[in-house]
């Protein structure tokens, strides 16, 4: 049985509604979020581009629990944008599964996509997104050039694919990807700098995988 996408509903809440619910949050306000999120599943489904029958049904399930682990471990206190920690903790979820089954996958917007949930991992908890890091990933947007802080956003806060970025942008998919690595490289120096401040003053914060 193939995976259908789920109705034209466009996933998240409106900033009052989703506001309100994380300041009030209990079971009901946790199943309402993971109900208007649960578009953003079949939206990644879709992206990656593959058709697996069967095995397609167990990948949006997969989606589905790292969505529900999304809710869970989010933090709005924290500058991270929900829509941003549920794209990549769900679709972190599928390339896991993905991987775990030997199923190939079009390399490398997957690629690049790893390159920055690595940088994005906290390698000593289980939660493999740290919310500390992506607050401290996204709040460096501004030392980047104009840009590749547009990809960073487009493909992190927007869940756009490189193709898309590419014709918003009027340039072409490999201009994204150089783009993309350029961001990465100087983020992933930021964070050595902000470690080596941190080590230097005798606090712990993280220590970059990259």
């Amino acid at each position: 049985m193939e995976v259908a996408e789920t109705t034209g509903r466009r996933a998240g809440l409106s900033p009052e509604d989703e506001m309100y619910l994380w300041e009030h949050y209990d079971s009901r306000a946790r199943a309402r979020i993971i109900e208007a999120y649960q578009p953003l599943v079949f939206h990644i489904y879709g992206k990656l581009g593959i058709q697996l029958g069967e095995e397609g049904v167990d990948l949006v399930s997969e989606g589905t629990v790292g969505l529900i682990q999304a809710v869970d471990n989010f933090d709005y206190h924290r500058g991270v944008p929900f829509k941003s920690y549920a794209y990549l903790r769900v679709k972190g979820a599928m390339i896991d599964y993905l991987r775990a089954q030997k199923i190939a996958v079009k390399g490398g917007e997957l690629r690049e996509f790893e390159f920055f949930a690595t940088l994005a991992s906290d390698n000593g908890n289980e939660d493999r997104f740290s919310l500390d890091r992506l607050d401290f990933l996204f709040s460096q947007l501004d030392r980047l050039s104009p840009r590749e802080a547009e990809i960073v956003r487009g493909l992190y806060y927007e869940g756009l694919s490189q193709r898309e970025l590419a014709i918003r942008l009027k340039c072409t998919p490999a201009n994204i990807s150089i783009l993309h690595g350029r961001a990465v490289k100087r983020l992933q120096k930021f964070a050595r700098e902000e470690t080596q401040r941190a080590a230097a003053t005798g606090l712990a914060w993280f220590i970059p995988t990259l």
